[in-house]
């Protein structure tokens, strides 16, 4: 299975981008932050929060911010590990330019199954750092130079 039965493209990227935004300082996502990396209104924001915390997949309360759950963590993790496969497969393998390989990732992520993914990481020699050096920044991981 690609993902679990509660999850679509849409909620896969709200619980990466809560991740990312959580990951190194402990903070929770705040709308703010998500409004931005995500494009989308605080409002639009604001209400997948709320579905996201009555499917379990995040804790999340009005003017604090989201924090993941356990389950919304594997989640968050398992296609962050995608993405992050599938861009140094673009950038290492097929020589996708820089500007192109992050949102063609993104668009491939949700598809792609985990058992694939292990086999393209296999393929591309991507390190075993990989996702935790993920850069919010740079939108990819901090030792993947496009060729």
């Amino acid at each position: 299975m690609v993902r679990p039965a509660t999850t679509n493209e849409n909620v896969e990227m709200y619980l990466k981008y809560v991740y990312l935004l959580t990951r190194d300082s402990g903070d929770a996502a705040r709308t703010g932050k998500l409004s931005k990396a995500l494009m989308v209104s605080p409002a639009s924001v604001t209400e997948m929060l709320e579905k996201l915390a009555r499917s379990g997949l995040v804790k999340h309360e009005k003017y604090q911010g989201a924090r993941l759950t356990p389950k919304g963590r594997r989640i968050a993790m398992s296609i962050l590990q995608r993405h992050c496969v599938m861009e140094w497969f673009l950038a290492q393998k097929l020589k996708v330019p820089k500007g192109r390989f992050h949102d063609e990732a993104c668009k491939m992520e949700h598809a792609l199954s985990p058992d694939t993914a292990k086999r393209l990481r296999v393929l591309t020699n991507q390190p075993d750092t990989c996702p935790s050096c993920y850069d919010l920044s740079q939108l990819h991981c901090r030792y993947l130079v496009a060729k």
